[in-house]
């Protein structure tokens, strides 16, 4: 209970003090192109892209290798990076950079002189194609990283996708076939082949990526793979500590406890255990990044707009709870217990180990956004690998007292102090259930049934402490814990069912089609669309809602008179009815996802995680960058 209070407050203290990266993208003032030195090219044969940096007037990239002067030693610069993902049989060589521009620029009340790269830039990317190479058309994606500056501000940094299509043809069929303009290859220098020929290769990109930690936000290279899964795996480490997932831990410690006498049966049960978890996260993965389904993607959490899955995952959390609370004696027929997992068998510790994996599912804490959100943006290969990585974190507390059973015996043995947590807890299992089955409709009604019996757990804490607990001092103790549970269930759940003062635009289980419309036709009268995707299962959107858009700041912006506030209920929609538009605006990273479209913005700023209220006021009242 006490966990479970404290990690709601966290949720909203986070959602007042995280810092926001949301600015507009680069490629709104620097246009980047590419163009092969020749359209067709023989086995054996080689070529130039040329990618083109088109800046516009007054803006500037950084070089590909920064170089500050001692006063800004502190600034962090996005470099520019260019990386050619080449397929089996093509070498890519050394990048050929443009001369950098010098500029003067006064960041710390002096002149300073700095270079970047600025006009028209062209980097040249020299390829060397096997003599065996396969015959026909080839493509070459291009992923070229930059962030657009000017004196004043700098844009968001963003990763332009390009690619450059080849014809492969034998070496008699190449000749006066056209090729790039002789004027743009013109500072290319061939030579760069002779040195390929001699080993050397383009040295692997260090382009980066956006990463928050609780708030605090930085950035991570590609290469720094060991990093961002060790970020992973503290990231599962902290699901254990969501609210819906708390209730089932009580469960796992007992049953350790009653096999620590049993090493044998202890370290198999466990580790099976542990193994039911990761292989969720896997399942998950591959659900997610469509590996199993023919590139079908899944969004995290979407599994929960199942109606079939929901009554069945509530059907089995509503029996584990029941069979916590055993003072109540409700005697159910055996063929009910059927659905709780056994603690002696292999089967009945994997499945409890899927079980607790799925139900961290909704409530997933403020890292594990922003972690989904970069996986997204990976290969396949490497989300499915962040997502195991996820599973074995979210498992490692178990793992642990496996491996050191002594650490069992420090733990809190059965007792009236161990019985009463586990009636209480049970309940509060109940009131799972009722939170999972609330997510077969959009209304608001269900979450007066789960807020009432969250309170009768608190009810029956005190109940139960002042029957089972000896000392007046734990009575005393769990009173005013419990007092203090119901106070916050009581606020929640006030909070869940109100609107607050904003006139929303909602769609439930509306065509996609009908909300690209009015977005659309509010764009064209001259509205900003504040736009809000949610679902009841989404606990993050709801600390979001009431503490950045029901803010004062909020409300106030929302209910301008050139702001049309819309909201998204995901709660049970299908595929064509929202999720792709969350997958085009964001890349994939899911909900919570708050998106602000404005006139004369080709694309919406969006926030994917925690922001502030600030934040969404830059976003709909900052200034535009010119068109």
């Amino acid at each position: 209970m006490r966990l479970s209070a404290w990690l709601f407050a966290l949720l909203a203290a986070a959602a007042l003090s995280r810092v926001a990266f949301a600015q507009f993208g680069s490629s709104a003032k620097v246009t980047v192109t590419a163009e092969a030195q020749t359209a067709v090219v023989a086995p054996g044969g080689q070529l130039a892209i040329a990618v083109i940096l088109d800046h516009a007037k007054g803006w500037h990239t950084q070089t590909n290798d920064p170089k500050l002067p001692d006063e800004l030693n502190d600034l962090a610069l996005i470099e520019t990076q260019i990386e050619a993902v080449a397929p089996k049989g093509m070498k890519v060589g050394p990048i050929q950079w443009p001369n950098p521009v010098s500029m003067t620029v006064r960041l710390t009340g002096k002149p300073l002189e700095m270079e970047f790269f600025a006009g028209k830039a062209v980097a040249f990317v020299p390829l060397q194609l096997s003599a065996d190479f396969p015959l026909g058309v080839v493509k070459v994606p291009l992923i070229v990283k930059i962030q657009a500056c000017d004196e004043s501000q700098c844009l968001m940094p963003e990763d332009v996708t390009l690619e450059v299509a080849l014809d492969v043809k034998p070496l008699g069929q190449t000749a006066n076939t056209g090729g790039g303009a002789s004027d743009l290859f013109a500072a290319f220098d061939p030579s760069v082949y002779s040195r390929m020929n001699a080993g050397a290769t383009a040295a692997p990109s260090p382009a980066r990526s956006r990463f928050d930690f609780f708030g605090y936000e930085f950035s991570l290279g590609r290469d720094q793979s060991v990093v961002i899964l060790l970020i992973a795996l503290v990231a599962g480490f902290l699901l254990n500590l969501t609210p819906c997932v708390l209730p089932v831990i009580p469960i796992k410690i007992l049953s350790l406890q009653q096999q620590a006498g049993h090493p044998g049966k202890l370290a198999l049960f466990g580790a099976v255990y542990c193994i039911g978890i990761v292989a969720t996260f896997l399942v998950l993965g591959l659900l997610i990044f469509g590996i199993v389904t023919g590139g079908q993607k899944q969004d995290w959490g979407q599994v929960f707009t199942s109606r079939w899955f929901t009554i069945i995952m509530a059907t089995i959390v509503g029996v584990m709870g029941l069979g916590m609370i055993g003072l109540f004696t409700l005697q159910l027929p055996q063929s009910v217990y059927m659905l709780n997992p056994s603690h002696d068998t292999v089967l009945g510790n994997f499945l409890l180990g899927a079980l607790t994996a799925v139900l961290s599912t909704p409530c997933t804490g403020p890292l594990l956004g922003a972690t989904i959100a970069w996986a997204a943006t990976q290969p396949p290969w490497m989300g499915l690998v962040t997502f195991v990585v996820m599973g074995a974190g979210m498992a490692l507390p178990y793992a642990v007292l496996i491996a050191f059973p002594r650490l069992i015996d420090r733990l809190p043995k059965a007792g009236p102090g161990g019985e009463l947590l586990k009636q209480v807890l049970g309940i509060l299992m109940l009131a799972v259930a009722a939170f999972l089955l609330s997510n077969l409709t959009s209304e608001k009604w269900p979450w007066f049934v789960v807020g009432a019996v969250a309170v009768l757990g608190g009810l029956w804490a005190i109940v139960g402490g002042w029957k089972m607990l000896r000392t007046k001092n734990a009575k005393a103790i769990v009173t005013v814990l419990a007092l203090a549970w119901i106070g916050i269930t009581v606020w929640t759940t006030r909070a869940l069912t109100s609107e607050g003062p904003v006139s929303w635009t909602k769609f439930v289980n509306v065509p996609e089609a009908d909300v690209r419309k009015q977005i659309d036709v509010a764009l064209k009268a001259g509205k900003i669309v504040v736009v809000d995707f949610t679902a009841k299962w989404c606990t993050n959107c709801h600390v979001i809602e009431r503490n950045v858009l029901l803010s004062e700041t909020g409300v106030g912006l929302l209910n301008a008179r050139d702001v049309v506030p819309m909201k998204i209920d995901l709660t049970s929609a299908g595929e064509s009815q929202g999720w792709g538009l969350v997958r085009e605006i964001s890349g994939g990273g899911g909900i919570p996802l708050v998106a602000v479209f404005r006139p004369g913005l080709e694309r919406p700023i969006y926030f994917n995680s925690f922001f502030k209220p600030s934040d969404l006021e830059t976003a709909v009242r900052g200034p535009l960058p010119p068109a």
